[in-house]
């Protein structure tokens, strides 16, 4: 049901060279051979099909699908963590308290971890035939098939920065980015072709002779996947644009080991608690309290936002939950969930993913909580949320049953939503009656996906 799902979705959503495709060889080198033959049409395209492409690209970008079908809506009632058997490599179980299919996909050994690289970094690429988990135990990238997820091979021939910062393209399937962690060259690499072309090398553009990296939150690119935000060390900000070989550096005070990083539409640029254009300026401030766990994504209708939890108010006033949405444009913020909402306190743990850039306003969030036996509501918890001001719904999906125990950072769960928003993937370390023995990588497949 999915699959033709999926096809009717990217074939009504997306612009003419967004399709499904498989990750084989045969049918990859196809799509290169078809894209080349079609080059001198491209080439001679009419101002009104030109035009027609940019609507096309408009819709995808503000006119997301709802993907909540089977799944309660707004639900605060309690709905205990019962103990559940661990699934078997590639099974499935069903969650016990929220009805939504379960599925392992990695298979970690005793003491391994294997999950998902962080909350802000897509997993999927563009069309989702294609996924990366972290392999921490062995020090390397995995790619998966995104759909049947399968294990393909080990990403041994790479070495970004930090073991975070592999970007997907957005769009070319076949295509994600990283800083190679010896060189600062900007590398665009190739899955199907195994093969790497250097952009440009950040060191020699920023004159940086230290570290070139991202930091902490963010850590994505813009949704055209052209603009990257990178900094020296503790010492410099700066951004680049791939399509003009622009090059701007930020006026920061505090660098705070941490890049500005590009929002969706590529028009400015978010760190700490505060918005640049894309001259490097200061814009405005949210109205945060603090740098805390965020996501730069959408909300329903297109607009660049900032998702981020909040343990207290911000300088103005109000935003405070355990995920408080900000319009960038406006500067305005808006509960998603919150205890003006019915809510808890916010939790500890809290991690958000917003990087469903096929069906915009959908996030996803893992909680850990403080009790982390998930009695109580959002505790040990992935929720879903459409996020529109004044309609804004949110969806309980699954208990993760993971902890800090055992393994430490390694054993949070990190949760990522899909470019289609219709699988969300964890890691646990399955804790039950019993502490976990190793950290897998689990999807939640929604009722829609199926």
């Amino acid at each position: 049901m999915f699959a033709l799902a999926l096809l009717f979705f990217f074939l009504n959503n997306c612009t003419s060279d967004e399709v499904i495709t498989t990750p084989t060889k045969e049918q990859e080198q196809q799509e290169v051979d078809a894209e080349n033959e079609g080059t001198d049409d491209d080439e001679t395209k009419t101002e009104e099909e030109e035009e027609e492409e940019e609507e096309e690209f408009v819709s995808e970008s503000t006119d997301p699908i709802d993907i909540s079908q089977g799944l309660p809506v707004n639900d605060l009632e309690n709905h205990p963590m019962q103990d559940v058997a661990k699934p078997g490599y590639l099974k499935t179980i069903i969650d016990p308290s929220f009805g939504t299919t379960i599925r392992r996909i990695s298979n970690a050994s005793d003491g391994q971890v294997i999950k998902p690289m962080y909350s802000t970094i897509q997993a999927w690429n563009a069309d989702e035939s294609y996924m990366i988990l972290y392999d921490q135990s062995n020090g390397v990238h995995q790619l998966l098939d995104g759909m049947n997820y399968s294990f393909i091979r080990n990403l041994n021939d790479i070495s970004p920065d930090d073991l975070e910062q592999i970007y997907w393209d957005f769009n070319d399937p076949d295509i994600f980015f990283y800083v190679d962690r010896q060189t600062s060259d900007l590398v665009k690499y190739s899955v199907s072709n195994k093969s790497k072309e250097v952009l440009i090398n950040l060191g020699e553009l920023s004159g940086c002779s230290g570290n070139i990296g991202s930091g902490n939150d963010v850590q994505m690119m813009s949704w055209n996947s052209d603009v990257i935000g990178f900094r020296c060390d503790n010492t410099k900000a700066h951004a680049y644009r791939i399509s003009t070989n622009e090059f701007i550096s930020f006026n920061l005070n505090y660098v705070e080991y941490t890049a500005p990083m590009p929002l969706p539409s590529g028009n400015g640029y978010y760190h700490s608690t505060k918005i640049y254009n894309t001259k490097g300026n200061l814009d405005k401030s949210l109205n945060e309290s603090g740098t805390e766990h965020s996501c730069l994504g959408k909300l329903v209708g297109g607009a660049d936002a900032h998702y981020a939890i909040a343990f207290s108010e911000g300088p103005q006033g109000g935003c405070i939950g355990n995920i408080i949405a900000h319009d960038i444009a406006t500067g305005e913020c808006f509960p998603v969930i919150s205890e003006s909402l019915g809510y808890p306190y916010p939790l500890s743990g809290t991690h958000i993913s917003a990087v469903s850039h096929k069906n915009p306003g959908w996030i996803a969030a893992s909680m850990m909580g403080y009790n982390q036996d998930g009695q109580s509501l959002l505790d040990q918890e992935i929720i879903l949320a459409r996020v529109e001001k004044g309609n804004v719904r949110v969806y309980r999906i699954a208990h993760h049953r993971a902890d800090e125990d055992e393994f430490d950072y390694w054993g949070e769960p990190h949760a990522v939503i899909s470019p289609t928003g219709t699988r969300v993937i964890f890691g646990s370390d399955w804790s039950g009656s019993e502490d976990g023995k190793s950290v897998d990588t689990y999807v939640v497949e929604l009722p829609f996906f199926q």
